[in-house]
This record gives structure tokens, sequence and C-alpha cells, in this order.
């Protein structure tokens, strides 16, 4: 598996998204745990049986690990695309196997899968996806349209996915913008890191945990920033860099 080096992956995205589906599954848990133990005394409850207990408490394990350890984000993306099949098994929608695919998807771009060979991933992704449709769609006997319309949706999706995240077959609209050494301004390495991070949206706190460094740092450096660009604030940095294509 290919994957971006660590300075280039926010650890704080995906703490988050371990721990929101860590607790999505232990919700899940409790719910199918009560289902199951007032079965008898409640004939409308499902049906759960063992194999999705424990399917959802490893689901649980593991979203909680990889929220907690860093170098173990990877397991998120696997986990949604090991899952995708799952209503081939249990009779559930198809949905289920979109939901969880384009949710593998969005976190294997993240974390830079598709960064080389994009064409052969892309295909080798889509080829899984159909696959899992097809299965799912003959194990539950549903009519032809049902299968192809979810692979129509995924397989636009994917290519606008590739489209926005694969710095190719981009369209201007108007002039391209003018760019702007950082060389030439002598921003040093780790200005150049800050400032990265924050015209991609992070704030300075989220930028001192990924760094391991205090607010108070991330404040100095930035100040320094601000004085090589000509402008008294982060409002005044971000609308000058929104005027010009920064390079190296």
């Amino acid at each position: 598996m290919t994957l971006r080096k660590a300075h280039d992956i926010s650890p704080t995205l995906f703490r988050k998204t371990g721990l929101l589906f860590s607790s999505l599954s232990a919700i899940y848990l409790m719910v199918f745990l009560t289902a199951r133990l007032f079965k008898p005394s409640m004939p409308d409850a499902p049906d759960v049986g063992i194999p999705q207990l424990v399917i959802i408490a490893v689901c649980f394990m593991v979203f909680t690990i990889s929220a907690l350890h860093e170098p173990l984000s990877w397991l998120q993306p696997l986990v949604f695309l090991a899952i995708t099949p799952l209503p081939m098994f249990n009779h559930a929608s198809s949905m289920f196997c979109l939901g969880a695919f384009i949710a593998g998807m969005i976190l294997l771009f993240r974390l830079g899968f598709f960064k080389s060979k994009k064409i052969a991933k892309f295909l080798l992704a889509i080829s899984y996806f159909y696959l899992c449709e097809i299965l799912v769609g003959l194990n539950s006997k549903a009519n032809i349209l049902d299968i192809i319309i979810p692979i129509l949706f995924m397989t636009v999706f994917l290519a606008f996915l590739m489209i926005v995240y694969g710095d190719k077959w981009i369209i201007y609209l108007k002039e391209p913008k003018p760019s702007l050494s950082l060389v030439s301004l002598k921003i040093t390495h780790m200005e150049s890191e800050y400032l990265k991070a924050l015209l991609a949206g992070q704030s300075i706190k989220e930028i001192a945990i990924d760094g391991g460094v205090k607010e108070s740092t991330v404040r100095n450096t930035l100040a320094r920033v601000y004085k090589k660009f000509h402008v008294p604030d982060k409002s005044a940095l971000m609308a000058k860099c929104e005027n010009y294509r920064i390079i190296e």
C-alpha cells in the first residue's frame, strides 16, 4: 500500500473519524445486544446472530485503536472495504455497500493511496465494488436495474474524486493565478509547513497538535510568516494567498 509520508496526513482527521465510527459501532452493538436479549418477549425484534455481533465488536475495537494510535490510521479504510460485501450474507440493502465503499475510498484518498499508479488502483477499486454489488444483487434476487444504478453512481463518484484529487484534468475558467515563490520570501521549512496547514483549513490548535508543539510556537512562527508576506494577520494572509499559486 502506497501511503503519504506521516507529515502529509492529518492525525486529527483520522482521530475524529475513528472515534466517530467507534461510537457508531458501540451504538449498533448495544442495539443488537438488546434485540437479541429481549427477542423472546419481543416477536418483532430483529433477528441478530452471533456473527453480526462479532463483526460489530471487531469494528468497534479497530476504529478505537486506529483513532488512538496514528500509525494504524490505514485500518479505517480497510474495515470499510472489508464490510462492503456484508449485505450478501445478511440480505441487507445494497446501499450499505455503497456507503461503506464511499467511506473507504475517501479515507484511502486522504491517506494518499492513489498518489501513484492512479489508473491501476482506480480500476482495481471499482472492480471490487462492481463485484460486491453484483454478488449482493444476485444473492438478494434483485432486478437488473437495482444492480446497475449503484454501479453507475459509483463510477461517476470515483471519476469525480480522481479529477478533484488526482492533480490532472483541471480546467481553468479564468486566467491562471501568478506564482508566488516561498523561497523568494525566505520562508523556512517550518514556516512553510505551518503555512500549508493553515491554507488547508487547519486551526492553530490542530497545527500544534499535529506538530507536537505548543500553540504559542505556532503563533510565533506564523507571525514571522505574516511579516514576510507583508500582512498584519491570518485573515489578510489567507486573502493574499487566494490571489497567488503558492510554490516552493
